[in-house]
C-alpha cells in the first residue's frame, strides 16, 4: 500500500517545491526595481504558471477527460471576454472625460 502512494506524494512535493521557487522568483522580480510594465508582465507570467500547476495537479485536472478541460477553457475564455467587453465599453467614457479635460476653453 505504501509503495502505491509514494509516487503520488513525490509528485505533490515536487509541485509544492516548484510553487515555492516561483513564489521566491516573484519576490525577487518585485525587488529588482524594473519599470512597471516588465514587472507586471513577468509577475503575471509567474502567476499563470503557478495557477496552472495548482489546477493541473492539486485540482486533478491533468487526468480529466478532454471534454471537461475544453468546457473549463471555454468558461474561462467567456469570462475574460465579458470582462474585456465591460472594460472596453467603460474605456470610452474614461477617454472622453480625459479628452474634455485636456481641451482648453476659448
Amino acid at each position: 500500500m505504501t509503495s502505491d502512494i509514494a509516487p503520488h506524494v513525490r509528485g505533490y512535493v515536487a509541485v509544492f517545491v516548484a510553487l515555492l521557487v516561483l513564489t521566491l522568483a516573484t519576490v525577487a522580480v518585485s525587488s529588482l526595481r524594473l519599470p512597471a510594465a516588465p514587472t507586471i508582465a513577468v509577475g503575471l507570467t509567474i502567476a499563470s504558471v503557478k495557477a496552472a500547476l495548482v489546477v493541473l495537479f492539486f485540482m486533478h485536472l491533468k487526468g480529466e477527460r478532454a471534454l471537461v478541460v475544453w468546457l473549463l477553457a471555454l468558461t474561462a475564455f467567456l469570462f475574460v471576454a465579458l470582462l474585456a467587453l465591460i472594460l472596453w465599453s467603460e474605456a470610452d467614457h474614461i477617454v472622453a472625460a480625459t479628452n474634455s479635460q485636456l481641451q482648453t476653453p476659448n
